[in-house]
């Protein structure tokens, strides 16, 4: 893009000419000087971008990056058009909520977590919120776990208190199957 500049005289036969868009007045003999050292600026500063722009276009760490902004751009347009909003106006959403659901989306493991953990990291970073809210937000998780178990464990201690044994397919109970043989109650993953 070409910029040109009107330089005007100051119509009482001054040597000063003011150059349209910088606000200056220069000295109309130091006019073909200034140019010049514009102009070499102007070159440095395009072969810099240029520069910039080839270091960028090539270097994996460059590509992957715009590959996943591309992709976080992507799912939060797919976010609005479900209508979620407000996520940069604290009095519509907390720093607190926006750490609760990045910590909670490290947990889901399905496709698009990625996107979505790095979207609401890019919020809170946005927002200039502290990072001390992920730590908050990590222990509040861990403290309903943490009920959860507990009222598990009760669950599983009234079940044994009337003569059933219970066994576990693996860690992660979501749901219990009652047994016909035995009495037992199996705690499965559904």
């Amino acid at each position: 893009m070409t910029t040109k500049r009107r330089v005007l005289l100051d119509g009482n036969g001054s040597s000063q000419i003011n150059i349209e868009g910088l606000g200056v007045y220069v000295p109309a003999s130091e006019l073909a000087q200034i140019k010049q050292n514009l102009g070499a600026e102007i070159q440095q500063l395009k072969d810099q971008v240029q520069a910039m722009q080839l270091e960028r276009s090539t270097h994996i760490d460059d590509i992957s990056i715009d590959r996943f902004a591309n992709a976080m751009r992507v799912k939060m347009a797919y976010a609005r058009a479900k209508g979620r909003s407000g996520w940069d106006d604290p009095a519509q959403c907390s720093g607190e909520h926006l750490a609760k659901m990045l910590v909670e989306h490290l947990t889901k493991g399905n496709a698009g977590t990625f996107e979505d953990v790095a979207n609401f990291a890019m919020m809170l970073h946005q927002r200039q919120e502290s990072p001390s809210l992920l730590v908050d937000a990590i222990g509040n998780l861990n403290a309903t776990a943490g009920n959860k178990l507990e009222a598990l464990r009760d669950s599983i201690q009234a079940c044994e208190n009337q003569g059933y044994r219970v066994m576990f397919g693996n860690w992660q109970v979501t749901g219990a199957i009652l047994s016909d043989s035995d009495g037992v109650i199996e705690l499965v993953q559904e």
